[in-house]
């Protein structure tokens, strides 16, 4: 049997050679035992790794609840089977202990124990032990890939911004280029004063983009104090120079002094994707609309702020609408992730909020409605919540 801490049996028996002769007879049979000496040792090794504990009747003395409240502090996907070793008639008073009561995985064996029924339980243990990794490995996947997606969308962000950035700033740069070629074929001094006090108007620009991208990128993590609309601002400022290419006009509703409480990279990162996923969808023009209100959820009456970015162009497909969450699912061919929506759920789930989608009439297009909470959850946990088409 392959020899790993995971696989090893914790013995804890404190009356004379108890412990010493269960991990002999235990390591004549191929198993891996350690010998311990307190509960605390047990719930000490577990952190190293273990596939099941066998305790003797008399080394649970002292040990009620509080040792079972400990021992489901366990991870989610942890619950170290314990074999309990009872003395003759003992297992209706350890089934009446309050550690019995608190912990469920616990298998009672009366002394003496024949050594093929031992030998059976410690099996059965070590195989629904080898069930719980199994488990913990999905779960270890499962995240590393959660991480990766969420990687792999915030580097499209940063391309799609780095893009956009440079294209605010080509468009200053080469009026610049222009300016200071006829500053150098003027002969005429006012002619020139005019011509260098726009090209510094352009610089300021140039410096007010660099700044901006700057708040951006070294947003800090921990929650702040922010204002809902020069969040949305900044983050519309990414694509001044789109909107006007592509004669798209912004309407804007913001409710007054709407602040919440929140991750300023996060939200802007959720904001962008919504703008941008709202231009992509005006490629001839039309209109975009972002309102802000102070709103209380309506499950639960938190008070809360939402934000709606809505465009007038074709709206979701039937056919996009219920895969419109889910990774890699894009409608934009080869220029999509398809992780935007999935990581902007994602976010706000982690603030305990929502996403709400639904295409509307008159005018035709698509409307995407965020919430957050006025505060930061205490728990930064995500919560089970669904986004809501409506």
């Amino acid at each position: 049997m392959e020899q790993h801490p995971d696989r090893r049996i914790l013995v804890l028996a404190r009356i004379g050679r108890d412990s010493e002769l269960l991990c002999a007879a235990l390591q004549r049979q191929g198993f891996m035992c350690t010998q311990v000496f307190s509960q605390d040792d047990i719930l000490h090794e577990l952190k190293v790794g273990a596939g099941a504990a066998i305790v003797t009747e008399e080394s649970l003395n002292g040990a009620g609840e509080n040792w079972g409240r400990r021992l489901h502090a366990q991870p989610a996907w942890s619950d170290l089977p314990v074999i309990v070793l009872t003395g003759a008639g003992g297992s209706k008073f350890t089934a009446r202990s309050p550690l019995y009561r608190s912990y469920s995985n616990i298998t009672l064996l009366e002394r003496p124990v024949r050594p093929e029924i031992l030998v059976s339980a410690v099996e059965t243990a070590l195989r629904a032990r080898l069930r719980q990794y199994e488990v913990r490995d999905y779960m270890e996947r499962q995240g590393e890939s959660q991480d990766a997606l969420r990687r792999t969308e915030k580097l499209a962000v940063a391309g799609r911004m780095a893009a956009s950035i440079a294209h605010e700033i080509n468009n200053p740069l080469a009026a610049i280029t222009n300016l200071l070629f006829l500053i150098s074929t003027s002969q005429d001094l006012e002619t020139i004063r005019k011509y260098n006090a726009i090209a510094q108007e352009e610089l300021r620009r140039v410096s007010d983009i660099a700044n901006q991208t700057l708040r951006f990128y070294r947003a800090p993590n921990p929650p702040e104090l922010v204002k809902i609309s020069e969040v949305t601002d900044s983050a519309l400022a990414l694509f001044r120079s789109k909107l006007r290419t592509n004669s798209i006009k912004v309407h804007r509703d913001y409710a007054e002094h709407a602040e919440i409480t929140v991750s300023l990279g996060e939200l802007r990162q959720v904001l962008v994707n919504l703008i941008a996923n709202a231009i992509d969808a005006l490629p001839n023009g039309g209109n975009l609309l972002l309102r802000t209100s102070a709103v209380r959820h309506p499950r639960d009456g938190r008070e809360g702020v939402s934000i709606t970015v809505a465009d007038d162009g074709q709206g979701i497909s039937p056919e996009a609408q219920n895969r419109i969450f889910s990774p890699f699912f894009t409608t934009k061919g080869t220029t999509g992730t398809g992780l935007g929506l999935w990581l902007t759920r994602d976010i706000l789930e982690h603030q305990r909020g929502y996403i709400r989608y639904r295409n509307h009439r008159s005018p035709h297009g698509a409307v995407f409605t965020i919430w957050l909470p006025i505060h930061p959850p205490a728990n930064v946990a995500a919560p089970q919540l669904q986004a809501h088409a409506s």
